[in-house]
């Protein structure tokens, strides 16, 4: 083998290399090949201009990469602090939904001893024209003796709803 072609041989096979993604290496990085064969010829400068041209591009390729990144670095702390923010909120809405719940509950609860205390014909007559959910909820907390009594004096369609309500009570 001439040096010419030799020349040519290993200016190709670090083409090669290079486009093929061989790992970085000090062939592939800002390599200065010295060439000792003398005149390498006009295609061989070609094929190295290329190659430079490419690598050159490939870097640039690489920086924009890199830059877009580290874009998405921050995008995702800023992602993620939303979602722990979100969180938190989630988090002081249950508390505020859970007292909310209990004072509720509460106020059912004095108004089911209140309704007991009543006649059970004035009661029957308040709690059938009432809110037929607010209704249940203050029957259910009475003692079954007085909700009966009062449902006996409700007209027989009212006491089937609100008897029918009562028995669905907690399977919703």
């Amino acid at each position: 083998m001439t040096g010419h072609y030799k020349c040519r041989w290993i200016v190709a096979l670090l083409g090669v290399l290079c486009l093929l993604g061989v790992p970085r290496t000090a062939l592939c990085q800002k390599a200065t090949v010295v060439f000792e064969c003398g005149d390498i010829g006009v295609e061989a400068r070609r094929v190295l201009a290329d190659f430079k041209k490419e690598r050159l591009q490939f870097q640039k390729r690489e920086k924009a990469l890199e830059k877009r990144a580290d874009e998405l670095k921050i995008l995702q702390g800023q992602v993620d602090k939303k979602i722990k923010q979100l969180q938190d909120l989630r988090k002081d809405l249950l508390e505020i939904l859970a007292q909310k719940d209990a004072i509720e509950k509460e106020k059912v609860t004095k108004l089911s001893r209140i309704y007991q205390k009543r006649e059970p014909a004035g009661a029957a007559r308040t709690l059938a024209s009432m809110d037929k959910t607010l209704a249940v909820a203050v029957l259910s907390g009475m003692r079954d003796k007085y909700a009966g009594e009062i449902l006996d004096n409700m007209d027989a369609e009212k006491a089937r709803e609100y008897s029918t309500a009562l028995g669905r009570l907690g399977n919703e």
